[in-house]
């Protein structure tokens, strides 16, 4: 067997370590950085923050209606695709027909990848759906836009969805 002077074993096992450090650093810099639907960053966000206020108005304004949302999402149908269903009550408990629906959603691990909804009536009054592409399991972000009898009404909510 040969012999390795200390001298060289020590330095190499030193460099070893340094170069481990740095291609375990470089695989996990791409690993985080290849999907490029893993990460978003808001749209107009500046703009947003400069809006709080109008934003703050209006989540009064839907706790002053007192209307009553239910997001259910469907079995899968043609494409895998799900119908995402949006119930609507009036503060009576009275469904709310005529109402325009536009819906946002992503996956919390897809952010970048929001697909937007246009809700049509369902068979049930007070019922809106469309078929959304929801077609993996975890944190969904839903954020409703609804305008009905002159009045306009927002609800944003995280679902945990899980199916077998």
């Amino acid at each position: 067997m040969i012999k390795v002077p200390p001298h060289i074993v020590w330095p190499g096992a030193v460099v070893a370590l340094l170069g481990l450090s740095v291609t375990m650093g470089t695989i996990t810099m791409l690993a985080a950085t290849r999907d490029p639907n893993s990460f978003a960053v808001v749209d107009n966000y500046y703009e947003k923050g400069l809006q709080w206020d109008e934003h703050k108005a209006q989540l009064e304004r839907n706790t002053a209606l007192g209307w009553q949302v239910s997001i259910e999402v469907g079995e899968p149908g043609l494409l895998h695709r799900r119908p995402l269903i949006v119930t609507l009550l009036d503060r009576d408990g009275s469904p709310i027909v005529d109402a325009l629906i536009e819906a946002s959603t992503y996956h919390h691990a897809a952010a970048n990848s929001v697909e937007t909804l246009t809700l049509e009536p369902g068979e049930v009054p007070g019922q809106y759906q469309a078929m959304a592409d929801i077609t993996r399991q975890g944190q969904w972000q839903i954020s409703l836009q609804v305008t009905a009898g002159g009045e306009d009404f927002t609800d944003d909510r995280t679902l945990n969805l899980k199916w077998e």
